[in-house]
């Protein structure tokens, strides 16, 4: 006796010690023990209701008492043994796995891998007996015929361990489900190995959208092909039939409700398998048409074929709202010089049940990644920030209408960018357009510059085309920022979003507009340089952590932020899961900012909402406005309230757009404390205010400036003759535009010195 052959009997013989064990094993034995293979045969007591215990058979078939085979072999305790039923055992039940007619029946115990269910428990007797208990429940259910529960859904046949792959886009097939009965055939692009038999064998295809005509004698990209040597294959293209059933006697949809079992090997098996299904004339019309075809071709090489047969079930699907079940199947073609038929030779009219796969369309992705909101989304901005986040959403089914940008890849860019290219100077926005076609993707493409199309009605069309609910902007374009927060909501209806990173990569922000574009990107970003804390200030506004130049070669230098792109990568990814969290209908304007400090793997994101921005428009200057975060039109109305006898006032600390003319309030610096208030005037005091001012503007790193002052009338009327004397000295004070702003018990008022 061999080493090995020793040892997996021993094995084997451990292995029936511990079935022994099991309450519901009535007798076991070592039936055989060879090197590679040892079986250990049980007679296995079935749970069963007393009525049908007393019969000693249910009226699924299964016995009171089921004869058993535990297979162990090469790798194991590393494989789980392998558990066999009786040859005449029912086949026509869910959760068996496919086999030919002459093997033994495999039942299904668990959901995914049996060898992980198997190795997660930590000593093999447990093993042993949680494979026993799997399948006692099996049994049980299979006796009582409750293998399936409606409830739950159907079960489609298993094929998930099956060596041949095909792949289809079943929305489509589901919409060209036909209730009348056809066969139409679809281009098809396969993969396989060139040995016939072993654990190596295989066949991939991929079935297109695309008629493929069975008649053609123009089509010269049918059934071509090409040696692969490196795999020792051949790919090329091939057709696949999809075929549905012909309607029942009624002239109703045909509703198949048996499981067939899953032994179809020949094509004479197939034929009845279709028949059974309601399929076999259209399988039948679409046989001959292949063989009529092929009628004057000749090759060198077998051509596999898929088919698939649609059948409707009494109730969906497990994971579907929809009913129809799939079956695929292939077979290959012999189409030699002198031949007689396309099957001339013993066994190759082998048909082998294949896995069917779901392309990879938005549908599936959401299945897999589900999010708050999948809203069509159009990117402005294919960079390393908006390639990796393009993906995140492409991935996780959200659809991508459209990509804008204007640069080409460039060598350097694959230090950080999603994709990997060669240096061929394509487009960013075309090449991330190629990269999410695979994921089901049909993005528009521009070129153009934002700013510009978001001037022209087409070029808004452009960059949003219809039925896009939501934009990101990647550029990190101050430009493309305040052009998208001037344009007009309903110009422009989508809500939009941007992703940036800071600091070097160890910030990022995402924001959120509000609705009815209020607040804004710009009015957003105005907020985070107010309310940053003091780590997020030193990321986003020291200049150590800012742009460099890096030569990117002799002459040429580029303007970047360095980090790894790991850290670009997880900062994106984060910003990015928080936008798809988001949803597209939430009232308020929200800005999330994360950051993590130096040695601190971990990133700390706090987001806040922010409310519509009051909006006050400026005297005599045509399209200007004041535009008040809420906190301040807060403060100033505590203000106002605190001193409801008196005029009060004090500093607007903000910024100032000429492109979006805007003056943009998010702070307040109190009066100075020499400061006169009276029933008919406020005076500003200066004490201490231009210290005021400087100290403020260090904090926000040189982003924040007096932009005016604000007071207060107890009256409802507008500025009066000294509010624009004041006015007018403002101006001389302050870099222009200096805002006059005035409460009333009513509204705001706000004016410039009509010079300025």
């Amino acid at each position: 006796m061999s080493a090995g052959k020793s040892e997996l009997v021993q094995h084997a013989e451990h292995l029936l010690r511990v079935v022994r064990r099991h309450p519901q094993v009535r007798s076991a034995e070592l039936v055989i023990a060879e090197a590679d293979e040892c079986r250990v045969a049980i007679m296995f007591d079935v749970e069963m209701p007393f009525d049908v215990k007393a019969r000693g058979l249910s009226t699924t078939g299964v016995r009171t008492l089921e004869e058993v085979e535990i297979v162990i072999r090469a790798g194991y305790p590393w494989k789980s043994p392998t558990i066999y039923l009786r040859q005449d055992f029912p086949r026509d039940l869910p959760h068996l796995q496919p086999s030919p007619a002459d093997a033994l029946p495999r039942p299904c115990l668990v959901d995914g891998s049996q060898d992980e269910f198997f190795s997660h428990f930590a000593l093999i007797e447990s093993g042993i007996i949680g494979l026993l208990e799997q399948l006692a429940s099996w049994l049980a259910n299979a006796a009582v015929d409750s293998l399936i529960n409606p409830a739950q859904g159907w079960e489609p046949a298993l094929r998930a361990g099956l060596a041949d792959t095909l792949i289809v886009d079943s929305e489509f097939l589901e919409e060209k489900t036909s209730a009348e009965g056809a066969w139409r055939s679809y281009r098809t692009y396969y993969l396989r190995s060139l040995g016939k038999t072993g654990p190596g064998a295989f066949t991939f295809l991929e079935a297109g959208t695309e008629l493929a005509s069975l008649f053609s004698k123009t089509d010269m990209t049918l059934f071509q092909s090409q040696r692969l040597s490196k795999i020792n294959g051949i790919s090329g293209t091939s057709v696949m039939a999809f075929i549905t059933p012909d309607p029942d006697d009624d002239g109703n949809p045909r509703i198949n409700r048996r499981y067939l079992p899953e032994t179809v090997t020949n094509l004479t098996q197939l034929h009845a398998r279709a028949k059974a299904l309601g399929c076999g004339r259209h399988f039948r019309e679409f046989m001959e048409t292949l063989v009529k075809n092929w009628g004057i071709y000749q090759f060198e090489t077998a051509i596999p074929i898929a088919v698939i047969f649609a059948a409707r079930r009494p109730f969906h699907l497990i994971g579907s709202v929809s009913n129809l079940e799939h079956l695929p199947y292939l077979f290959e073609i012999y189409p030699r010089p002198g031949r007689t038929t396309l099957w001339d030779e013993p066994g190759e009219d082998t048909v082998k049940p294949t896995r069917l796969l779901s392309r990879a369309t938005p549908k599936l992705l959401r299945k897999l990644s589900p999010v708050t909101s999948a809203a069509p989304t159009a990117m402005i901005g294919a960079g390393s920030v908006g390639s990796k986040a393009a993906l995140h959403l492409a991935r996780a089914g959200v659809p991508v209408t459209a990509i804008t940008d204007t640069l080409v890849l460039m060598p350097h860019n694959m230090a950080r960018h999603a994709l990997v290219r060669p240096s061929l100077g394509s487009g960013k926005a075309e090449e991330l357009a190629t990269e999410l076609k695979v994921l089901g993707q049909t993005p528009a493409v521009c070129f153009e510059d934002a700013v510009e199309q978001l001037r022209s009605a087409d070029g808004r069309q452009t960059l949003a085309p219809e039925n896009t609910e939501r934009v990101l902007n990647s550029t990190a374009s101050l430009l493309v920022r305040e052009a998208l927060s001037i344009v007009p909501k309903d110009a422009f209806p989508p809500r939009i979003s941007e992703i940036a990173l800071f600091g070097r990569g160890d910030g990022a922000f995402l924001l959120q507009e509000g609705t009815a574009r209020n607040p804004t990107l710009a009015d957003l970003l105005t907020e985070i340089s107010a309310h940053a804390t003091t780590a997020e200030r030193n990321l986003l506004f020291n200049p150590e952590h800012g742009l460099t130049e890096v030569q990117i070669g002799q002459g040429c230098g580029s303007l970047t932020m360095p980090m790894t792109d790991a850290r670009l990568s997880a900062m994106t990814a984060a910003a990015t899961e928080i936008f798809l969290g988001r949803e597209p209908e939430q009232s308020s304007g929200t800005y999330a900012i994360g950051h993590r400090l130096a040695g601190d793997p971990t990133t700390h994101w706090r987001a806040i909402e922010v409310g519509p921005f009051i909006e006050v428009p400026v005297e005599g200057r045509n399209g200007w406005q004041v535009r008040l975060s809420p906190s301040v039109d807060r403060r100033i109305r505590e203000e106002v309230a605190l001193y409801s006898h008196v005029e009060t006032g004090g500093l607007l600390i903000g910024t100032t757009s000429a492109r979006c003319k805007t003056i943009t309030v998010v702070d307040l610096l109190p009066a100075p404390e020499d400061s006169r208030r009276t029933a008919g005037l406020f005076e500003l005091g200066t004490k201490g205010l231009k210290k005021a001012i400087k100290v403020r503007h260090r904090a926000s790193g040189g982003s924040l400036f007096d932009v005016g002052t604000w007071h207060s009338h107890l009256a409802d009327m507008g500025p009066s003759c000294l509010d624009r004397k004041t006015a007018a000295q403002l101006a001389g004070e302050r870099p222009p535009p200096s805002v006059l702003l005035i409460i009333t018990p009513n509204r705001y008022h706000a004016l410039v010195h009509p010079e300025v």
